[in-house]
């Protein structure tokens, strides 16, 4: 399974480039995320993100996170690739999550590494151990990504039974290589979203032009 911002849309959570509310709607934002623009502007950035991550405190799984989640304690075999970094697929249940672009769930600091909860209040963006700068522990623009993670994922696409593509525009790269992946190794791939402009096509692809919430729940309950 490979997800993105789609899946969490409907509970509330802002796309990244489709939609009114993209967060990258405002060009402006990108300063926020790459790690230079985070250090120039620290403490706004610092609220920006902590914002974001109590959005996602707040938010709720919705039927399509539920869904996956059944699917997994169906499927012995399962891993769940996602590139979302609000923490629902965890929180709906599922277990075998490889988090491609990081986690909203917690900080870690620029200089020393450690990881850390949102402090609470907010307070200033400052390691207690080091006194370095602390960020979100999420995957900035120019950052690689978690070390071994897209091997893992490709290793699972190409030897999948099966690979559903959920909620993501399958254009940011490296993450859109794993549905390909799976195509070349033959293996079946079912697209769901609702827009299928740059979405892959061939031979073994399925398209169901839908939403996440009323497509994954039919794939558990066909009634």
């Amino acid at each position: 399974m490979f997800t993105g911002a789609g899946v969490s849309a409907e509970s509330g959570i802002p796309t990244f480039r489709s939609g009114e509310n993209a967060l990258w709607a405002n060009a402006d934002i990108e300063q926020f995320a790459n790690p230079r623009g985070y250090r120039r502007r620290a403490p706004e950035a610092w609220r920006w993100y902590a914002k974001r991550a109590q959005v996602a405190r707040e938010a709720r799984p919705n039927p399509a996170h539920d869904a996956i989640a059944e699917i997994e304690r169906r499927v012995p075999d399962f891993l769940l690739v996602t590139q979302n970094i609000d923490g629902l697929h965890a929180r709906a249940g599922s277990e075998k999550i490889l988090e491609l672009h990081g986690t909203l769930r917690r900080v870690r600091c620029f200089d020393c590494s450690r990881y850390a909860d949102w402090p609470d209040p907010l307070g200033e963006p400052t390691c207690v151990r080091c006194g370095g700068l602390l960020r979100p522990d999420v995957v900035m623009f120019e950052e690689d990504l978690p070390p071994g993670a897209m091997e893992r994922a490709i290793e699972a696409a190409r030897r999948c039974d099966v690979l559903v593509s959920v909620g993501t525009s399958n254009v940011v790269w490296p993450a859109a290589e794993i549905p390909h992946v799976a195509m070349r190794a033959g293996r079946p791939v079912i697209v769901v979203n609702p827009d299928m402009e740059g979405q892959p096509w061939g031979r073994t692809v399925i398209r169901v032009q839908s939403t996440a919430t009323a497509a994954l729940p039919k794939m558990v309950d066909p009634r």
